[in-house]
């Protein structure tokens, strides 16, 4: 008896624009309203977390927001420009607006930093939705948005989300459709401007723009054509910047007026060889412009590049995304000679490239870097979609993508469970003793400290910390800046260790009258007594 003929089917494999590393909810993906959607529901989490629980400025980049941006938005308040040696208005001009509204600058602070991380997750959803595919987007702005550095400064007060956000929108206009349109054009420059003018470096978009627009050709158009794009891209960022630029000219000299090149001098000549005080109370005065720093020692210069292109990118995926991420980037970076990007998309990661190498210039900071998250984690999701992957024994790309998102949330979780809340609590009680029973309510009367935080909670203008060793010169200095006020608390015993004594009012020398302070953690705040 003959066997039965079975009969041979023919099985296609699934095409790999078809293959979904997030299958669920395709319509819900591909609505117009889903990555504002996402912006909303993030906007809505992190107000409640940032407004609940971090209470009290931190001693990192909230001592700037303290001495810096809200100063300078009480004097926009006033009709004053202040022109600041690091930073432009941007911020200080956002802050001052949120403040019309919210009163207090420190929640208006919170609030900035939340909104523009809600924008800059609807830009990056809505940029790798149209440069790759809806659902790789996805998982893109998830990793971002759960990512621990993201989330810390999306309730943190200072300007590091407010530029994310306006590096983010610069690329999205950019690369919002395949045709040139002059209205994205200069949205886009209007949106680098702004990120110039929150942060200096974002000067590094003068050269990032034209060369994407000439060299990847991204409106497939002729060379002349997009020299003329180049050109109206840069004639716009220069006629945004200009008022600023003609006032920083008139009051200091110089259109581009900043002192940055006494960051990178930092890097060159302090870090590792002397304290943070040390470089900039004594050897940052021995600097006055980039060029001089640069010419001082051309090959530390150089050499200093280089050593940071290695160690920058090391602790960015370590420190930033972490090697759970790390692995599939590198993956992905390896993956390029076989599933090269288009050309568009070849811009996207080129934008980011050359954020990394102007990154390079000064030292590291994970905040610094948090434009590259969603530029590694598109690396690291795509190679998920590879075909050749489908060949590995019970590979599901889904799979991959939840332990990464989960992986990331619970570290962020751990990591911000510690630091929402690790202001100096101390000086919010001296403050509030001191609102209400001193009552001094004279702004003008200044405060010395090593950090601007009981300034801020006293309504007090901050003067520096004197730079001295003895007792006597301390007073000296002290009475020289006319203060009204003395601070002394764990940082400030830190930073200046001889004059610990200080910690204990009982020890204080006679021109120093005891107000109020803490014993757990000890602090001080003084009456100067002339």
């Amino acid at each position: 008896m003959s066997k039965k003929q079975v009969p041979r089917i023919k099985v296609d494999k699934i095409a790999l624009k078809d293959i979904s590393v997030f299958p669920l909810f395709k319509a819900s993906l591909e609505n117009s309203l889903f990555g504002a959607i996402l912006a909303v529901v993030y906007l809505g989490i992190m107000l409640y977390i940032g407004l609940t629980y971090h209470v009290v400025g931190d001693y990192h980049v909230e001592t700037d927001f303290f001495q810096a941006y809200v100063p300078s938005a009480k004097d926009i308040l006033k009709g004053i420009w202040t022109i600041e040696d690091f930073r432009g208005p941007a911020y200080p001009s956002l802050l001052a607006l949120f403040s019309i509204v919210f009163k207090d600058f420190f929640t208006a602070g919170i609030i900035v930093s939340t909104v523009t991380a809600s924008l800059t997750l609807f830009f990056t959803f809505e940029l790798i939705k149209k440069l790759f595919r809806s659902d790789i987007a996805l998982i893109v702005v998830l990793l971002t948005a759960l990512n621990k550095t993201f989330v810390q400064y999306s309730y943190t007060a200072g300007t590091d989300m407010t530029f994310n956000c306006f590096a983010a929108a610069t690329i999205y206009f950019l690369l919002k459709d395949e045709q040139r349109s002059w209205v994205n054009i200069v949205l886009s420059a209007l949106s680098a401007s702004l990120a110039y003018l929150t942060r200096y470096n974002g000067i590094f978009v003068l050269a990032a723009i034209p060369v994407i627009i000439t060299v990847f050709n991204i409106y497939k158009i002729e060379m002349k054509q997009r020299l003329i794009v180049s050109g109206g891209f840069v004639g716009s960022f220069f006629l945004f910047i200009a008022p600023w630029g003609f006032h920083s000219l008139n009051e200091k000299g110089s259109f581009f007026y900043n002192k940055n090149y006494l960051n990178i001098a930092y890097e060159m000549f302090g870090k590792g060889k002397m304290g943070w005080d040390q470089y900039w109370n004594v050897e940052s005065s021995k600097y006055s412009s980039l060029s001089q720093v640069i010419f001082v020692d051309p090959g530390l210069f150089v050499s200093t590049l280089f050593k940071n292109m290695y160690e920058h990118l090391f602790s960015d995926l370590n420190l930033l995304v972490g090697w759970g991420i790390g692995v599939f980037f590198i993956a992905g970076i390896i993956g390029l000679w076989r599933y090269r990007p288009n050309a568009r998309q070849s811009a996207f990661f080129t934008f980011g490239g050359l954020m990394f190498v102007v990154l390079l210039l000064v030292f590291y900071g994970e905040r610094f870097s948090m434009y590259l998250i969603p530029v590694y984690t598109t690396f690291a999701v795509v190679p998920l979609t590879w075909e050749r992957w489908r060949k590995i024994p019970f590979y599901n790309g889904l799979i991959v993508a939840l332990v990464l998102i989960v992986w990331t949330a619970v570290g962020s979780y751990s990591f911000n469970r510690l630091n929402i809340d690790s202001g100096p609590k101390e000086i919010k009680v001296i403050a509030d003793w001191f609102n209400a029973n001193i009552k001094d309510t004279d702004e003008s009367k200044i405060v010395v400290c090593r950090k601007p935080h009981i300034a801020y909670y006293i309504n007090k203008t901050m003067k520096y910390f004197p730079y001295v060793n003895t007792f006597a010169d301390l007073e000296l200095e002290t009475k020289k800046l006319k203060a009204e006020y003395f601070f002394y608390g764990l940082f400030e015993a830190n930073m200046r260790p001889q004059f610990q004594s200080l910690l204990k009012p009982a020890n204080a020398p006679a021109w120093l009258e005891p107000i109020a302070y803490t014993s757990t953690p000890p602090s001080v705040l003084y009456k100067v007594k002339y």
